[in-house]
């Protein structure tokens, strides 16, 4: 028989599987709008940059303001920062907030409403976590564009000035909204 006990440490070990295989990114809370908001929204994607040389900062992150072939604008806590593509050896953008968390709550319910099968719940518990698991997955992936194998151009849609920075710009005048 089943116990309590043994289904709360069937829901553990599925939270344990979902967040595992779940992509995670560093957008202060509030900056990601929703999947229907990112549509009409006038800011930037949140970016965050591994830079090649180590003599300086190993990394920025922030709201990503522009992007050509060779340059990149990126609006940090700190204020704005413009670097060269080729000072950047990977990058990770995020466009809106995912909703892995939600598949994974109702993961959660599902596995444990397998109590009630039975002893077929030795076949629909583990269907429930890997559906689950992939759908998480897939989910919390979805809203994520890496470069490489994204080009710097491919990203310029995600970018607050999608054109690039207008001429008369004051970029010390931006501040980050969240």
């Amino acid at each position: 028989m089943w116990s309590i006990k043994r289904a709360a440490r069937g829901a553990g070990v599925t939270a344990a599987l979902l967040v595992a295989g779940c992509a995670s990114n560093s957008a202060p809370s509030g900056f990601l709008p929703s999947p229907e908001e990112a549509q009409a929204s006038a800011y930037g994607a949140w970016i965050e940059l591994q830079l090649q040389d180590p003599s300086r900062e190993r990394a920025t992150e922030g709201e990503l303001l522009a992007v050509t072939a060779d340059t990149v604008w990126v609006l940090s806590r700190s204020g704005a920062v413009v670097l060269s593509t080729s000072a950047v050896a990977q990058g990770k953008l995020t466009v809106w907030q995912s909703g892995a968390g939600a598949i994974a709550a109702w993961t959660g319910v599902g596995v444990l409403s397998t109590i009630s099968n039975g002893w077929f719940l030795g076949f629909t518990a583990p269907l429930w976590i890997i559906t689950g698991t992939v759908a998480g997955s897939r989910e919390s992936h979805a809203p994520q564009r890496k470069v490489p194998p994204f080009g710097w151009a491919e990203l310029a849609e995600f970018a607050r000035f999608p054109q690039g920075i207008p001429p008369k710009l004051a970029l010390n005048t931006l501040q980050l909204e969240f």
